[in-house]
């Protein structure tokens, strides 16, 4: 399963990852170059090599957004890149969306925003390398010595000292804990997640009950975290759950969580057409009408 998670901005390699030569990686770094025109070729990175391509054609506006910056401010310094020799523009009509490139050989780079010399003493001291596999090479002296570092933190403890033994299974019981915070029948969270699924089970008799109790835990952050009224999450799965596309895809609490912006924009753009007024007054008829005016008490 995918470590990261886009909304909460957790990445991990699992999700998707660029593939770059070191050796790019290690000149930008050492490149004198501004904030705005490293951002530049980072995102000219993720356009090509993230997509396992040597070339793309990007227009000014999507710099400019992907660099927060404006389109004239990002003209400047995109053609200071292609002067200085860091990026390379393969197309260019007028009227047409140009096409951009890296130049990977360093060399052609202008001399003045890169020092060779550096980049191939630093590539000879090891510096792009490991800690661990440098520390393999080093004489046993020194590695007395990196283990004398180690000592020097624990000085002040008492010589003879037993070292107390770290239990870090307790840190992980007590999320365990949290994770499994049981939520009441009656609690909010739980009541929402049962009205989800009851409406899911109108058009999917099969579909197979779910962990009520993750369900009530994702329903709680959406209504707490995401700040989401609990009034217009119930009217929210009301709509998805009416609507001939949305019932369909919108079979979790996640997914619900996910599509909420675009699902609560639809609904409100409806609410108002007298097909969605006959859909809501159908749908709160009766007892489910007097379950609705109790549901929030």
């Amino acid at each position: 399963m995918p470590k990261g998670d886009r909304e909460i901005f957790k990445a991990d390699c699992e999700d998707g990852f660029t593939r770059i030569a070191n050796l790019l990686l290690e000149a930008l770094a050492l490149a004198r170059l501004n904030g705005v025109q490293k951002g530049i070729c980072l995102f000219l990175f993720r356009r090509t090599y993230g997509w396992n391509r040597s070339e793309d054609a990007i227009a000014l506006s999507e710099f400019a957004e992907a660099c927060d910056s404006s389109r004239a401010y990002i003209s400047r310094q995109l053609t200071a890149l292609i002067k200085k020799n860091i990026i390379y523009r393969v197309a260019y009509q007028p009227g047409k969306i140009s096409v951009y490139s890296f130049v990977t050989n360093i060399t052609h780079w202008d001399q003045t925003c890169i020092n060779l010399n550096a980049l191939a003493q630093n590539a000879n001291q090891g510096i792009y390398d490991c800690s661990e596999i440098r520390c393999q090479g080093l004489h046993d002296t020194t590695t007395l010595a990196v283990q004398g570092l180690h000592e020097c933190t624990r000085v002040n403890q008492p010589p003879g000292h037993e070292q107390p033994v770290l239990k870090p299974v307790i840190k992980t019981e007590r999320k365990k804990v949290k994770e499994r915070e049981i939520y009441s029948p009656d609690s909010l969270p739980y009541k929402l997640s049962e009205f989800l699924l009851k409406k899911i089970l109108e058009h999917l008799p099969g579909y197979k009950k779910p962990d009520l109790q993750k369900w009530a835990w994702q329903m709680d952050a959406l209504i707490r975290i995401d700040r989401r009224p609990p009034e217009e999450v119930r009217e929210v799965i009301n709509y998805a759950q009416g609507d001939s596309f949305w019932w369909g895809n919108i079979l979790s609490v996640d997914k619900l969580r996910k599509q909420y912006d675009q699902l609560n924009s639809k609904r409100v753009q409806a609410r108002a057409s007298p097909a969605a007024q006959k859909y809501q007054s159908k749908n709160l008829n009766g007892e489910e009408a007097d379950e609705y005016k109790g549901f929030f008490r």
